[in-house]
């Protein structure tokens, strides 16, 4: 990043306001990544703006949109706490670049992308409320799926993750805990953040699950492809960071249990009968 303002960047730290947190209530450092999101991107600004704890920063990192997005970001210039638009290899590129933004090692943070968004304006507050202080604190996110939702995200231990995450979208983790496990490993395209929540688990650092409804998350239109794309990739997490049962537990969830639920699910959803199985399932 050039130390001189140029026009692909903006936000407060340009101006030399520069936020900053205190031990009882640190720094919240919300990374938002994006490219070509100007459908919701204001959606998501705005829920960061409205947050009512003290110590929120927002860094946004957009991937040099060509759709708008870069006019959305400066017309909240002033709410935004630093924002860059320049090319990227990819989403974790790009989240990589925001953690290397976030100054204060002490500080907490979390990543509301253009499509999540932060699911009240208490969410940070009572998420940094009932976290005490840990290096990782997680809890719950509303998820969406076309025409039904549901509150996901419960307390695991590091075992549980062979065959399971928590939700990357409500999770906070300290600055400092990316430079003793690592950020996020680039040769993922899909599967980075569930590989370092299972590192940041297995290293370890110190979590704690918060009843707390921390975020939003749209599922819809995910692909066929990427699906299967994240598949082979928690498989080959399982296979690298777990041994034994676990790795054993790990791979049978995915072969056994995710891909051929998926794989209904597709089937169901062709033929216009997903709705009517989701009915029956509620009753």
């Amino acid at each position: 990043m050039s130390a001189a303002i140029t026009s692909n960047e903006g936000g407060k730290r340009t101006r030399g306001i520069v936020s900053r947190g205190t031990p009882e209530q640190p720094l919240v450092s919300v990374i938002t990544v994006v490219h070509n999101g100007a459908g919701n991107l204001a959606k998501t600004i705005r829920a960061v703006a409205e947050q009512t704890y003290p110590n929120v920063e927002h860094i946004v990192i957009d991937g040099a949109s060509t759709d708008g997005t870069v006019d959305i970001i400066r017309a909240n210039d002033a709410t935004i706490g630093y924002w860059i638009s320049e090319p990227d290899t990819g989403i974790y590129d790009a989240m990589n670049k925001g953690i290397e933004l976030v100054m204060d090692r002490s500080s907490y943070i979390i990543f509301a992308n253009s499509d999540d968004r932060l699911h009240a304006p208490t969410a940070i507050e009572d998420a940094m409320k009932a976290g005490q202080g840990a290096d990782l604190v997680y809890g719950r996110m509303l998820l969406g799926d076309g025409d039904i939702s549901g509150i996901v995200g419960h307390a695991v231990t590091a075992g549980d993750l062979a065959r399971q995450t928590i939700c990357h979208p409500s999770t906070f983790v300290r600055r400092e805990v990316f430079d003793r496990v690592g950020k996020f490993d680039t040769v993922y395209r899909v599967a980075a953040d569930y590989d370092h929540i299972v590192r940041c688990f297995l290293y370890p650092v110190s979590t704690r699950f918060v009843d707390v409804i921390v975020s939003n998350m749209s599922m819809g239109g995910m692909s066929e492809s990427h699906f299967m794309e994240s598949c082979r990739e928690r498989k080959d997490v399982v296979r690298r960071r777990f041994k034994g049962l676990a790795r054993l537990a790990g791979l049978w969830q995915v072969n056994l249990y995710d891909i051929p639920r998926n794989t209904t699910r597709h089937w169901l959803d062709r033929v216009g009968l997903l709705g009517h199985w989701r009915a029956m399932k509620r009753s």
